[in-house]
């Protein structure tokens, strides 16, 4: 039972975590720009499209991170610490709303569901850099099958979230969307804190923090 239970706690804390990497309500927002004239039948296609794309790239990363790692003679240390600096620029931009607004101009939904919605919206290098990070630190085959389930999970929630954008835009409002993706920011500027700190500490001082 205390295995459950361990099992189920640490399911939870990397969902949780990769759902605010994923930048959700800035997705959201940038879903209903995107497609502002597009019909409902469209929008629920293309959501669905974006959560499988995701979910493909973040798994392809957290699985065979460690051999791109190895093959380019990086240390787990220096992009750790690399992928925290990243991760605050992206959580500075947030707060502060200076992402450069994604066009669609001449592509078709199939290309918008992998460019630019799923990658980079919503799976941005800041969050693949975290994902092939956690991928080296995650030993044990159960904690790996767990977090490809947390992966999964999370990719689901954002497709069930652009499914459902124009029911959450009502109910929501778009400027409280906006303060929402703000919030986002801050928990992951503390996430991106917690990746650098790490990092230079295991680069310069040789323990953990």
């Amino acid at each position: 039972m205390s295995e459950f239970f361990s099992g189920l706690h640490f399911f939870l804390a990397f969902y949780l975590r990769l759902f605010f990497l994923f930048t959700p309500f800035f997705v959201l927002g940038s879903f209903l720009s995107l497609t502002r004239d597009e019909t409902l039948v469209e929008r629920h296609r293309l959501a669905l499209s974006i959560a499988c794309n995701a979910a493909g790239v973040c798994l392809l990363i957290f699985g065979f991170g460690v051999w791109i790692m190895q093959a380019f003679g990086i240390t787990v240390a220096a992009f750790r610490a690399g992928s925290g600096v990243l991760l605050m620029l992206s959580a500075i931009s947030l707060v502060y709303g200076e992402q450069q607004k994604k066009q669609a101009s001449s592509g078709s939904l199939s290309e918008l569901a992998l460019v630019p919605l799923a990658v980079p919206v919503t799976a941005g290098p800041a969050t693949l850099g975290a994902l092939m990070v956690s991928g080296m630190d995650t030993v044990l085959w159960t904690q790996k099958l767990i977090s490809i389930l947390a992966i999964v999970a999370a990719s689901a929630t954002i497709g069930f979230m652009l499914y459902y954008s124009v029911r959450l835009e009502e109910f929501v409002g778009r400027s409280r969307i906006a303060v929402l993706s703000k919030i986002t920011g801050l928990i992951l500027s503390a996430i991106a804190a917690q990746m650098l700190v790490t990092g230079v500490c295991e680069l310069w001082l040789g323990a953990m923090p």
